[in-house]
């Protein structure tokens, strides 16, 4: 294998393990919230938090109405790390991100039980849009998708982020590795070997 070929193949190697890491890192997280918290005490936590009025961002921030847009594009953020909303009106949404009672429509309650459904079959959902903002996430669409993921224990999410203000360099700010993008970078990494395999075996002769 060529010095070239080695370095082409170092920044998938690289890739690859940052994606195990970091799914190691959320198993981690899921498994610790799971023994700490039984999915009835959830539940009964999130009714709690849903007899209060989710957090508006520019109530919150209202500097923020002022700060520039940055698109970060769409990465894994953790959804404790989501504060509340940047869309209204006000007063519609409880603190477990589902609309007050008043507000749910019998569209909208379809909409949840599809949610809820696909959920229950692991399928993968669209990316919610969120505001990044003061280190934490304000959503802007999905918020069902935000409840399923709180309801369910769901450690993690994807979404489209744009921050407001000063950009952060900070670790957590790194693009997601996607499914798909992974899989690509398995497929690349076991090529990357088979041509050194292939070149080692050259080279030891028959």
């Amino acid at each position: 294998m060529t010095e070239q070929q080695e370095s082409e193949s170092e920044p998938v190697v690289e890739r690859v393990a940052g994606a195990i890491e970091g799914a190691v890192k959320a198993a981690v997280r899921a498994t610790n919230r799971r023994l700490d918290e039984m999915p009835g005490a959830r539940i009964r936590r999130l009714r709690r938090r849903a007899r209060t009025p989710l957090p508006f961002l520019y109530d919150v921030h209202p500097e923020a109405r002022l700060a520039p847009p940055r698109e970060l594009g769409t990465m894994t953020i953790n959804v404790d790390d989501i504060a509340g909303t940047a869309v209204g009106p006000l007063g519609q949404r409880g603190g477990d991100f589902l609309p007050t009672k008043p507000f749910r429509s019998l569209n909208w309650g379809a909409r949840w039980q599809r949610i809820r459904a696909a959920h229950d079959r692991l399928a993968i959902l669209p990316p919610i849009d969120v505001i990044r903002y003061a280190g934490r996430y304000w959503v802007v669409d999905g918020h069902n998708r935000v409840a399923a993921a709180l309801y369910n224990g769901q450690v993690q999410i994807d979404a489209n982020v744009v921050e407001l203000g000063a950009h952060d360099t900070s670790p957590d700010l790194e693009p997601a590795t996607s499914l798909a993008s992974t899989l690509q970078d398995h497929d690349d990494l076991r090529a990357a070997l088979s041509r050194r395999r292939i070149h080692d075996e050259r080279d030891e002769g028959p």
